[in-house]
């Protein structure tokens, strides 16, 4: 347990420094670029990323699960190489795919040129083997240098419209140069191993299985954002991405939990600790009810006055896409603990594509009837109704795992203290006319301060333990 709170420490120092970039750069850079210039980013990348999803398959997914079921160095060394010779393969064939389509298009070639960069860094992206390891260490301190260097650069060089090259730029060669850093560890820690034809055909089945929901994935994160600039153009991509951008902040706590706990399950089901994994997600769960449904509420409570300061005048209609939004915090979180720590631990990927699948195709049915008449909200609707059938499919099938009756009586109590947040938030921009900066700092705080007492009056079992250690030094005293 010691280690497995260790490394999700460090997963969270590194979503703490996500959480903080975006509130330096993003006021800066939706200043310079403009709804326009951050409309064709978006659109842009969610073509490439597109790209991205073939060329990495279900290799950080499916390679760290693996790696974190091989205990000698032999074994990891053979089932490193047999898993990363296949990435390269499929990573190749996708770039040359990806080169040639660059020169059907008559729009944004450059940009597109410039992001060959994003896909060279999924091919040489080996931080699923330190994921397996849960030697999160390394890829916190990779991570943090990268972010920094792109804040620098991004400031640097970024002070105009005509930019936008360049901001694609430096954002597309940091995360090529932080991946390639990873090599550097790598392979001091395993050996060069031959490996077989055989060896490598063994991946294929489990990588197809598994690659298939992240293509459903990416039909509802970026085929709908197509579609909408598509039909209702940049601007309106622009103000979808940013809404979208904002409530992603606050899913780096959940995210961070999944990756960290993805391989202690995978082993534990590989060692047949069912018990040691009910145990897991019973935590994992109340943890998650415990942060996404105050998050999900106090980010509809500050959106408001949020927005207004953070994005500027220009995004104004980015508050009602945020408030459509925002429920997907806690799908997202549901999600990844009966999708991911569940379902895909326990090699019941069949189940878990089958879940993305009915979200993915309710998605872009509710995005082809609405984007016409409704643009941005529409695909903001069709995210959210993405995540949510994913999330309830995926509680119906991982029911076996944990009891739904105090899932349910931990869900009510969350969710009412989680509404004295938002109307804390509410409270403070209705009554308080301070600096707009000032007054979501304060709309924060009450939230926080409401919900913590809330959880010392209810004398809420994880903050108790958290508390524990520190009551015990005071007694000494």
């Amino acid at each position: 347990m010691g280690k497995l709170i260790s490394n999700y420490l460090y997963t969270v120092i590194y979503q703490l420094l996500i959480l903080i970039t975006p509130f330096i750069t993003t006021p800066y850079v939706s200043r310079v670029l403009k709804p326009e210039g951050i409309g064709i980013d978006a659109y842009v990348l969610s073509i490439v990323q597109l790209f991205v999803v073939f060329a990495a398959l279900s290799f950080p997914m499916y390679g760290s699960r693996q790696i974190a079921t091989k205990q000698s160095l032999e074994e990891r060394s053979k089932e490193f190489w047999s898993i990363y010779v296949s990435q390269i393969v499929s990573s190749l064939i996708t770039i040359a795919v990806y080169i040639i389509y660059i020169f059907t298009v008559d729009d944004y070639k450059m940009l597109f040129f410039i992001h060959i960069f994003t896909l060279i860094a999924a091919t040489i992206d080996v931080s699923w083997y330190f994921i397996g390891k849960e030697q999160m260490k390394s890829i916190t301190t990779r991570n943090i240098v990268v972010r920094v260097v792109s804040l620098i650069l991004i400031f640097t060089f970024v002070k105009e419209v005509d930019d936008l090259d360049k901001y694609i730029m430096i954002n597309a060669f940091t995360l090529f140069a932080g991946q390639l850093i990873m090599w550097i560890p790598l392979l001091k820690d395993i050996s060069f191993t031959r490996i077989t034809l055989r060896e490598m055909k063994i991946h294929i089945g489990p990588i197809i299985s598994l690659f298939l929901p992240q293509v459903m994935i990416q039909v509802y994160l970026l085929v709908n954002k197509i579609v909408l600039g598509r039909i209702s153009g940049e601007v309106e991509v622009g103000f979808y991405n940013q809404a979208d951008k904002v409530v992603r902040i606050a899913l780096g706590f959940i995210t961070s939990l999944g990756t960290v706990l993805l391989p202690r399950m995978s082993k534990e089901f590989s060692l047949g600790n069912i018990d040691a994994m009910k145990k897991y997600i019973k935590y994992a769960l109340q943890f998650v009810l415990m942060i996404t449904l105050p998050m999900t509420l106090g980010l509809m409570g500050i959106a408001s006055n949020f927005v207004s300061w953070f994005l500027g005048s220009d995004f104004k209609p980015v508050i009602g896409l945020i408030n459509i939004i925002s429920p997907i915090i806690f799908f997202v979180g549901l999600a990844n603990i009966f999708g991911v720590q569940i379902l895909v631990s326990t090699n019941q990927q069949n189940k878990y594509a089958l879940s993305i699948t009915v979200g993915a195709i309710l998605s872009l049915v509710t995005n082809i009837l609405l984007v016409t008449q409704f643009a941005s909200a529409a695909t903001s609707w069709a995210l959210l109704v993405a995540e949510a059938a994913g999330a309830l499919i995926q509680l119906y099938f991982a029911r076996n795992y944990f009891d739904f009756k105090n899932f349910s009586a931990m869900f009510l109590k969350y969710l009412a203290l989680s509404f004295f947040v938002f109307l804390s938030a509410n409270a403070v921009d209705k009554y308080i006319n301070f600096n707009p900066v000032l007054t979501t700092f304060l709309q924060l705080l009450a939230g926080l301060c409401v919900y913590l007492l809330g959880l010392v009056l209810i004398k809420d079992s994880i903050l108790m333990m958290l508390l524990k250690p520190i009551k015990t030094k005071v007694l000494k005293r």
